[in-house]
């Protein structure tokens, strides 16, 4: 069976044996830490905490059929998801460094790495760590950084247009 869960994203529930396998699934939004609850006619039981693969956030596992009727959740009615820790501070969220960006040399550079986020069509910023002992993060915009401090870090700060395009500070 698969239900969609309140809150974002589906649950998949397959029986094997006296056991239940729940695999839960949802966007990765980089807006924070969610938990997956099962709901049954009898109760309500915590399934986990979704964990970024494969550019979602996934959760599976399997639980004995008595312990879910134990817990008021069998047979299985539906979900939802919780955002149980929020990344947004002070409007800044953090998010994949390269989601955004338009410039195939910026995006490869950026690639793997997560920088702090804020604004939405018009621009947007993108802060990424900076320390003079390591290696600059977003080597082929280095010109354009706006060394600042957000959220009480030293950071290098860039600015983007709405199309994901690096643009300098006005």
């Amino acid at each position: 069976m698969t239900f969609e869960l309140d809150g974002g994203g589906h649950l998949d529930i397959n029986e094997e044996g006296g056991f239940v396998r729940c695999e839960a699934t949802r966007p990765n939004d980089g807006q924070g830490i969610y938990k997956v609850w099962l709901t049954g006619a009898g109760g309500t039981l915590l399934l986990g905490t979704l964990a970024p693969e494969r550019g979602a956030l996934r959760l599976c596992r399997k639980l004995s059929r008595n312990s879910l009727a134990r817990a008021g959740c069998w047979p299985v009615e539906g979900g939802r998801c919780v955002l149980a820790v929020s990344f947004q501070i002070s409007g800044w969220v953090r998010e994949a460094a390269d989601r955004r960006m338009t410039d195939p040399v910026l995006r490869q550079a950026a690639r793997g790495k997560s920088a702090l986020a804020m604004g939405k069509d018009e621009g947007f910023r993108l802060a990424f760590p900076f320390h003079t002992a390591r290696p600059f993060d977003l080597t082929p915009a280095f010109c354009f950084a706006r060394v600042e401090r957000v959220e009480g870090r030293v950071c290098a700060v860039f600015s983007f247009d709405g199309q994901g395009r690096l643009r300098g500070e006005e």
